[in-house]
């Protein structure tokens, strides 16, 4: 996306782009039928893949991620944010190789004629804000699958990289990802007792129309309660459409609560401005140093929070709060 779209921005106006869930049918998620195919549910319906496909294009902003993760190298992926090789943060890289595949974008919508194209088999558009439009014209270049009903972006990543499983005749593996991931985290609470029982916020560094972009309880905080963190009630009020976006003033009753803030700062200027900021000055966290700054690299596998990018969150983040509770 253009420079002067930021990815807070960008979060802000797709929030609440949802669409009504279809019921899946009887079989089990994966199977494939007789005639060797795959049937995948989403909000459009359900799309049928007739074979393993070879040609895919990751059309949304973080499927590359669940792609690499299955060993599926796509033809062309979509840069989110960061300015990464190929679109690809540091935690996929390696899984790309020596591949080099197209680079799409979300600035102007998807580019439905790039994509044509290419001439993929499959289209991944899990994370692309589809409507019913665009996924009939992408339907027509070749099998799409869309998102699942719950949200056009950012439904939860287990949603996401089942669907993407299923798409790519890799549901059983992608299941036995997904239980790694979560196995990483509740491993956390079991080495590390401390975290038992206390309160943790995440929350942006930098504020967007005046308002901090806070993470509330849900499946975005699932990996906190996993290392055996709680999440404050404070944030609640301020919860809306899957989101929580907190006004300045109010950014000290909310953080207060917790014993642990976590700023998702992506640069060394960002987190100097934060830290210069009168607002943080007064914070609870601030008197008592217990604030951590992910960097870029974490604050990116925050946001992708993709069966590739949560395992970093999982080795970095810890030590980092450590530090700050000793």
């Amino acid at each position: 996306m253009p420079p002067s779209v930021t990815r807070r921005s960008f979060l802000a106006m797709t929030t609440g782009l949802a669409f009504t869930a279809v019921a899946c049918g009887s079989d089990k998620p994966g199977t494939v039928a007789g005639d060797g195919s795959v049937t995948v549910t989403h909000a459009f319906g359900e799309t049928k893949i007739p074979s393993a496909p070879k040609r895919v294009v990751s059309a949304g902003l973080t499927e590359q991620d669940d792609l690499l993760a299955l060993g599926i190298v796509p033809i062309a992926v979509t840069d989110w944010f960061g300015g990464e090789p190929f679109g690809t943060w540091p935690w996929a890289l390696p899984k790309l190789g020596a591949a080099q595949p197209v680079v799409l974008n979300l600035s102007d919508g998807i580019q439905v004629d790039q994509i044509a194209a290419l001439k993929p088999d499959l289209i991944i558009a899990v994370n692309a804000g589809l409507d019913q439009d665009t996924y009939a014209k992408l339907s027509a270049i070749a099998p799409t699958i869309a998102q699942s009903g719950q949200s056009a972006f950012f439904e939860p990543w287990k949603d996401q990289a089942n669907a993407i499983g299923q798409a790519v005749f890799k549901f059983d593996d992608m299941t036995k990802l997904i239980a790694d991931v979560d196995a990483k985290f509740t491993d956390v609470a079991k080495n590390d007792s401390a975290f038992g029982g206390k309160k943790i916020l995440v929350t942006s560094a930098t504020a967007f129309q005046d308002q901090y972009d806070l993470t509330p309880p849900g499946w975005r905080t699932e990996f906190l309660t996993q290392m055996g963190f709680a999440v404050p009630d404070s944030v609640n009020a301020y919860v809306k459409d899957d989101r929580a976006r907190v006004p300045r003033d109010k950014m000290a009753s909310v953080l207060d609560a917790a014993d642990v803030v976590v700023w998702k700062t992506e640069s060394d200027e960002e987190q100097a401005a934060l830290v210069a900021d009168p607002m943080f000055a007064t914070l609870k966290s601030t008197g008592a140093n217990r604030n951590v700054f992910t960097g870029k690299d974490l604050a990116g596998a925050l946001a992708f929070s993709s069966v590739l990018s949560l395992p970093v969150v999982a080795d970095r983040l810890p030590p980092m709060i450590n530090k700050v509770l000793t």
